[in-house]
């Protein structure tokens, strides 16, 4: 029995030696490295990412400029729906299939994919505000891709994808007569993206000019 035990006491030892010398050599020659944890990379995004919509080209015609010359005209009908604005020297005026709406377009501007002025009589008695909200939500029923780039209590200014897969510029603007709360003219101008900053100078500058003619008022 006392044999036993010196004989296992002794493989212990030899063991323990062995055991030793290799950790020693692990410490010399190899040190050792304690894994960190770190973030591992995504191999795919959780949430799918929808790419950015692609467009027809647009037109090649000029882009539309800041710095145009203007000529005052009326729309509606007096003595009590009389309206001035001014409108682009050298831009023509159509009518739409609206009553008390006109179109403004350069002379010989191609007919579709290029910029106009819009101005209208509104008659729905409906604040600015919500002649906002109507026009975005007519907008979103009706094209596609639309997206609202900036939007006020009486203004805003949308993208949208047109029936040709164009990308349309659109800004809508309305004005209420002295004294009142309800929207009477609405006003829009629409473009490509090279057009956005004539555009904006375009809607400033008519804004500016309607003038709600009072009754009475000598012609």
């Amino acid at each position: 029995m006392r044999v036993r035990w010196i004989g296992l006491t002794l493989a212990l030892a030899l063991l323990g030696a062995a055991g030793g010398y290799g950790l020693a050599t692990l410490d010399e020659h190899e040190p050792a490295v304690i894994a960190q944890a770190e973030p591992v990379p995504a191999q795919s995004p959780s949430v799918p990412i929808d790419p950015p919509p692609t467009f027809a080209p647009d037109i090649d015609y000029p882009p539309l400029s800041t710095t145009l010359s203007y000529r005052t005209h009326r729309i509606g009908n007096p003595p009590f729906f009389l309206w001035t604005y001014e409108a682009p020297v050298g831009w023509v005026r159509t009518t739409t299939d609206q009553p008390q709406e006109y179109r403004w377009r350069p002379k010989f501007e191609p007919d579709v994919g290029g910029f106009s002025l819009r101005v209208k009589i509104v008659t729905q008695r409906l604040t600015p505000q919500q002649m906002v909200d109507q026009k975005i939500a007519a907008m979103e029923s009706i094209y596609d891709d639309v997206e609202v780039v900036e939007s006020d209590e009486d203004e805003v200014y949308f993208t949208y994808r047109d029936g040709l897969d164009h990308q349309r510029h659109n800004l809508f603007r309305w004005v209420a007569a002295p004294d009142q709360t309800a929207a009477s003219f609405e006003m829009s101008v629409a473009g490509r993206a090279v057009d956005v900053a004539g555009l904006k100078a375009l809607i400033e500058h008519v804004a500016v000019t309607v003038y709600k003619v009072p009754p009475g008022t000598p012609e």
